[in-house]
């Protein structure tokens, strides 16, 4: 057990804690220049002090005169914390029980927690604008053991077997697979999970919610992810699609008043928007050949205000999409 420390001392290690945890690397010279340090003699008995009573690993590198904390040890804080990163925690616990609702009740136990020991004037504020974070973005239902199991799977690179029946098989029947884990995202209301195909070699999304009875599967041959691709890949894109075929130049015409509304929102990270005298715009951006679909649906969602002026391709999915909505429906254009 630590011996009893003066308040002073206290305060140092407070300091020099707190400032480790909140960068990777920290110059000798700030460190040393905390409040409380009044010598270069004190400062390495505090380190010391850290090291031998609270089993904090705090590694020096003298080239550069740096310190990185490779471990807290047993040591406990004492932070600050303003309004804003209270309001930030509440807003961020409430969206986070929506986007992970099987974390709900754990969420909210952590919510507890905090309150307990912060001020209850900021508590009030944070409930109040976690109270007004109304996400209505739906989100598809997920078995807490599948979600948790496919996370452990993903740190630990260990293959994955499951049941998984995709509605979009001309006979949806559950299929056994074997995969390599490499992430999971949330995208148009649903968690995927993003592994490796044995017949596509930039690997393929699953639907968590459609993943039944998985199992650590060690006895498999893991597959790394494809060099160059990361899960952000996915998950900065609107139009959804897994990775596949080539890059494809997208030109959309957008008239007003969406026109003006569609440059808010960043759709995909390579979008450019160009807004022209008459208040119409064009969107440019560079997608996988598989998201063309993705698009062409954004597309008629968007009707009739966004049309294509190019790939062809593009324009004849629309119009293949709009076709078979007349047929299916009976409308007759007019």
């Amino acid at each position: 057990m630590p011996k009893e420390m003066s308040s002073s001392r206290i305060r140092r290690l407070n300091s020099i804690m707190e400032r480790l945890c909140s960068k990777p690397e920290v110059g000798g010279a700030e460190l040393r220049g905390l409040k409380g340090n009044s010598s270069s003699r004190t400062f390495q008995r505090d380190l010391q002090y850290l090291r031998e009573e609270f089993g904090t690993e705090i590694d020096y590198d003298p080239s550069r005169d740096s310190y990185s904390l490779l471990n807290r040890g047993s040591f406990v804080m004492v932070i600050s914390i303003n309004e804003a990163q209270i309001q930030g925690l509440a807003a961020g616990i409430k969206i986070a029980s929506h986007f992970l609702p099987h974390l709900k009740d754990d969420l909210s136990d952590l919510w507890g927690k905090v309150s307990a020991i912060v001020p209850n004037r900021l508590i009030k504020q944070g409930e109040a604008l976690g109270s007004s974070t109304v996400v209505a973005t739906p989100v598809s239902a997920v078995n807490p053991r599948t979600f948790h199991l496919l996370i452990d799977a993903i740190n630990k690179k260990i293959p994955v077997r499951f049941s998984y029946t995709s509605p979009y098989e001309s006979s949806p029947e559950p299929k056994e697979r074997v995969t390599s884990p490499w992430g999971v995202f949330f995208q148009a209301h649903a968690w995927y999970l993003w592994a490796s195909h044995p017949n596509v070699p930039d690997g393929v999304t699953y639907r968590i919610s459609r993943i039944n009875t998985p199992l650590m599967w060690p006895d498999g041959d893991y597959q790394e992810k494809p060099h160059g691709q990361e899960i952000s890949d996915y998950a900065s894109s609107c139009w959804y699609a897994y990775r596949g075929g080539s890059d494809v130049e997208i030109e959309l015409n957008i008239s007003p008043p969406l026109s003006l509304v569609i440059p808010e929102t960043t759709w995909h990270p390579t979008q450019t928007i160009e807004t022209k005298e008459d208040l119409s715009a064009t969107l440019r951006a560079t997608v996988s050949e598989n998201a063309l679909g993705s698009v062409a649906r954004w597309i008629l969602a968007s009707a009739p205000f966004v049309t294509v002026e190019s790939p062809t391709r593009l324009a004849d999915q629309v119009e293949k999409l709009l076709a078979d909505l007349v047929d299916k429906t009976g409308m007759t254009p007019r």
